[in-house]
This record gives structure tokens, C-alpha cells and sequence, in this order.
């Protein structure tokens, strides 16, 4: 079984207006019952503002790893985040973490 160890901002792309932005997360999830011990994810949460700005500049970009949203609001992102890890604990702590890896950008990945 895998839970959220942390949920942590690595940084900050404000544009010039509010409903452009780009933040950058890292998620630890690991076994419940393993004290410390966590496996990397990362995704970014875009506004559909930024990710019209990426998509001008690379014409088509996978979805996998963003979050998009019309306002940040960090208590939504922690809750999908939650639910998306409910969703994905099983038994089996290593199929755990690929279906995991279907929604964030694992750092296992190669």
C-alpha cells in the first residue's frame, strides 16, 4: 500500500496576468508502513493560458505529468493528488507505482 509522503513546489512560472502560470511539483509516495522511503514523481499544474504558450511553441504536447486548471488553488491539487494515489494503491507496491506513472512523470522513467 502507497501513500503521500510529500507534495512539494520546486518552482514558480508566473506570466503577467493570473491566469498564466506554471508550477512546477515534486511527489513523494511511498509504503505506508516504510518510515522515509519514497519513490519520485514530478508533474507541473498549467493554465490553459500556458499550455496555448507551449503548444504555439512545440505544436503538440503529451498530457501526461500536467495538471490544468483555471486557478491555483493548492487545497484542489492536494486533493486530486490524494485521489489519483487512492486510485492507484494496491497490494503490490511496484504496479503501485506505474499506474502511478500513467498520470505523474516518475523519475524512474527512461
Amino acid at each position: 500500500m502507497i501513500e503521500l509522503k510529500a507534495l512539494t513546489i520546486i518552482s514558480e512560472d508566473w506570466g503577467e496576468t493570473v491566469d498564466d502560470f506554471c508550477i512546477f511539483f515534486q511527489l513523494d509516495v511511498g509504503p505506508k508502513d516504510i518510515p522515509h522511503a519514497s519513490d519520485l514523481f514530478s508533474f507541473d499544474v498549467v493554465s490553459p493560458k500556458r499550455l496555448e504558450k507551449i503548444i504555439e511553441k512545440t505544436n503538440i504536447e503529451i498530457g501526461r505529468g500536467y495538471l490544468v486548471m483555471n486557478d491555483f488553488n493548492l487545497n484542489t491539487i492536494t486533493t486530486i493528488v490524494e485521489r489519483i494515489i487512492k486510485k492507484c494503491c494496491l497490494d503490490d507496491f511496484e504496479i503501485s507505482l506505474e499506474k502511478l506513472s500513467k498520470y505523474f512523470r516518475w523519475e524512474n522513467d527512461n
